[in-house]
């Protein structure tokens, strides 16, 4: 027995009973379903108006040409083995962001220190002038946590860089957390992340699903594993001095 969609009369309204000879007791005889009620809170949208495509804005950093360049207010997460040059790279699209938008990028390190963070910059002939440092120590010496660092990051800001995930947020729930947090803000953020032993990007494979876009960065290349705007995997080489 085949199941009958309900239906209701399209002028009172009514309910169709199941015997019924075609008309309704207001004496209509146009029916029409009856809408499906969407639970509170639950967004249901139409796929027929486009939204505005993803456009890349392009850099001539190694980071952005890998990616086929960086759509701004998004999120990059940047992996590789310790010395791959992953705050390198990053360095290098930051600093051309800033120069980009005009504006400030903000370095939340956990991982160096100043003068360390300072000289990142020099290696691919870029400027460190509009990067500010966010340390993990405060002036009294006391750790800072993620959530205060960003709260030193004004709305405005070009660029974020969290270097590292692992370090900011010891705990899976925590870099979840962090992660959805930078989703939530209007800057480019570009997140570096440790790798295991397995040569994966350390934590949750949640991560890689809360950025919009993932790198790989290697001795000999950078891989793009995933990016919402453009194809991949993509993969280029890197020079010696990259």
């Amino acid at each position: 027995m085949s199941h009958k969609p309900p239906l209701r009369c399209a002028v009172c309204l009514r309910r169709r009973p199941q015997l019924c000879g075609g008309y309704c007791v207001c004496g209509a005889t146009v029916w029409e379903l009856i809408p499906h009620e969407v639970p509170p809170g639950i967004v249901v949208e139409s796929l027929e108006e486009r939204s505005a495509p993803l456009r890349p804005t392009h850099f001539s950093a190694l980071l952005s040409r890998a990616l086929g360049g960086v759509v701004l207010g998004l999120k990059v997460l940047v992996g590789g083995a310790p010395g791959a040059g992953k705050s390198t790279l990053c360095a290098e699209l930051a600093a051309q962001i800033t120069a980009k938008l005009d504006g400030l990028g903000y370095w939340l390190d956990a991982e160096q220190n100043r003068n360390l963070v300072q000289e990142l910059f020099p290696r691919t002939g870029s400027s460190s002038r509009n990067i500010r440092l966010v340390s993990r120590r405060s002036g009294s010496g006391s750790k800072v946590g993620w959530r205060d660092a960003l709260q030193a990051v004004p709305p405005d800001a070009a660029v974020i860089v969290v270097d590292s995930l692992q370090r900011w947020a010891r705990s899976y729930a925590e870099q979840t957390t962090l992660l959805e947090t930078v989703a939530t803000m209007r800057p480019t953020v570009l997140v570096v992340s440790h790798f295991n032993k397995a040569g994966q990007f350390a934590g949750p494979m949640g991560n890689e699903y809360d950025v919009d876009a993932t790198a790989i960065v290697r001795p000999k290349n950078i891989e793009v594993t995933k990016c919402r705007w453009s194809l991949c995997p993509r993969t280029i080489e890197r020079s010696m001095a990259s």
